[in-house]
């Protein structure tokens, strides 16, 4: 769809080439990006599976027009397809950096985007919300109407957000939320597994209620769907939960628990058919009477590690923590930024075909916002620091890697009149 030219907005995309960590930030280049919308924010990155095609989404327009967009680059974000509307009608899609769409890339030109849809309810202090999902089978160009993945619709409006979705198997979606259904204590949803009795939280606690993580699955790329499955409770109510695939088409959850003692700390799991015990990233020991809207990033390699980046605000050591697990075995997180007065920030992470992991995130230093990118090898050393161009006071960065030599940034930067959706790509060689 070619839009206005009155409504398209200028993003910049720059090519980066890493320096050592001692080095000065390197010079940038621009390239065509893909038309976008006016007050395009909320940017979802994914690499084709077939093609090795970069996928990029977004939410574009205003309170009245908001619509959900996607565009293709064949080569590596330099170019981009003419945007596709996944989302014709107003009213479904609104920005929301911590509960923004994501997208799912399947072989065979098949994609899905998963989202959450406001429901204004009366009384309620903030909106309900309902999954939707929408596919295409032809790589993006058209898309099948969203249906509404979660199965309690007849009863009176609830949340369901704070999302992730991934490729299962060969041909499946899994998609998994923070859900209030029957809050973190109903009977009917015992704590987080029957065996792990130090994993679940209190609501007396806390000033904000627990939610539980739930699953759904579809073997058939979206056409029909299983019912919805009560996984995990105790879960920090706004972090998102984000999910990765494994090299066997399992999908892996990560996400902030709520621990006793307000103690907020992050988990990964496997979405099975009967839920494992999470495995505790690092003791953290983060205590927080509240929920601090900044869940975990996390990645799976070819070699089958999980690449988890995540803040924290503990006391004294507050900052943004890398951990590379073997076997579902936490290793010694490696710090990618501390410091007294880091705020509360966002990151996101994807494996390097070598082993190691490009990690994004929206903090330069204590008190200043901004997007800095790491690499870090197999070993957990950070070889290499630096802050993109343009990157000054965006937000929630997303990573994507097409092959081995380049990795693409997306960002919300809310410095101007509008948000925009900008980009980098940094050169890993």
């Amino acid at each position: 769809m070619k839009l206005p030219e009155s409504r398209a907005v200028i993003l910049v995309l720059g090519a980066v080439v890493l320096a050592g960590c001692e080095r000065a930030a390197p010079a940038a280049k621009s390239a065509s990006p893909p038309a976008l919308e006016a007050g395009s924010a909320d940017a979802g990155l994914a690499v084709d599976p077939s093609s090795g095609d970069l996928l990029l989404s977004w939410i574009g327009g205003d309170s009245a027009s908001y619509r959900l967009y996607l565009a293709r680059s064949r080569d590596g974000g330099r170019t981009w397809s003419e945007p596709s509307v996944v989302t014709p009608e107003t009213g479904e899609v609104h920005p929301h950096g911590e509960a923004s769409p994501r997208i799912v890339a399947a072989s065979g030109n098949r994609i899905a985007l998963v989202w959450a849809q406001n429901i204004k309810v009366a009384g309620r202090k903030w909106p309900a919300s309902r999954i939707r999902v929408a596919r295409s089978l032809d790589g993006g160009v058209t898309w099948l109407p969203a249906v509404t993945v979660n199965d309690d619709t007849t009863g009176a409006p609830t949340g369901h957000t704070f999302h992730g979705a991934a490729w299962s198997g060969d041909s499946g979606i899994v998609a998994a939320w923070l859900d209030e259904r029957g809050g973190a204590t109903a009977e009917s949803h015992p704590p987080v597994h029957a065996t792990d009795h130090s994993a679940h939280g209190g609501e007396e606690e806390s000033s904000e209620p627990d939610s539980r993580v739930y699953a759904v699955a579809s073997h058939d790329f979206g056409k029909t769907w299983s019912p919805n499955r009560p996984m995990w409770g105790a879960a920090c109510p706004c972090c998102r939960v984000n999910l990765a695939r494994r090299p066997t088409g399992v999908v892996e959850a990560a996400w902030r628990q709520h621990f006793p003692g307000n103690v907020r700390d992050v988990v990964v799991a496997e979405i099975r058919d009967t839920a494992p015990v999470p495995t505790r990233v690092n003791v953290d020991g983060w205590v927080y009477p509240g929920c601090p809207h900044t869940g975990p990033g996390v990645a799976v390699g070819a070699d089958g590690a999980t690449h988890v980046v995540w803040y924290t605000g503990k006391e004294g050591a507050a900052g943004i923590y890398y951990e590379r697990m073997v076997d579902g075995k936490p290793a010694t997180p490696v710090a990618l930024l501390t410091g007294k007065g880091v705020s509360t920030s966002h990151a996101s992470v994807a494996a390097i075909p070598n082993g190691g992991a490009v990690a994004a995130y929206d903090a330069l230093a204590p008190g200043r916002v901004g997007i800095r990118v790491a690499v870090v090898d197999a070993a957990g050393k950070v070889t290499r620091q630096v802050d993109l161009p343009g990157g000054a006071g965006g937000k929630y960065p997303q990573v994507a890697i097409p092959g081995d030599s380049l990795a693409l940034i997306a960002w919300t930067d809310g410095t101007g009149a509008a948000p925009v959706v900008r980009l980098g790509t940094v050169n890993l060689r």
